[in-house]
């Protein structure tokens, strides 16, 4: 299992966004604390594309919400 954190600027995410798509992201291992995304996987390439996937659809979710 690989694990690698991600420091987060919260002017561009919105947390109580971001917990929503962390919810939806069930299926992965990610948490959130203190500005830190932390996600757990198999693969440090993987873990990159899920990153990537969850932020797009945070900002999406945050658009949407406007």
């Amino acid at each position: 299992m690989q694990k690698k954190d991600f420091k987060l600027e919260n002017s561009i995410y919105d947390e109580a966004m971001l917990k929503i798509a962390i919810k939806d992201f069930e299926w992965f291992d990610i948490k959130y604390s203190k500005s830190v995304l932390t996600i757990f996987w198999n693969s440090t390439e993987e873990i990159e594309e899920i990153f990537n996937e969850l932020m797009n659809y945070t900002l999406w979710i945050q658009n949407e919400t406007i």
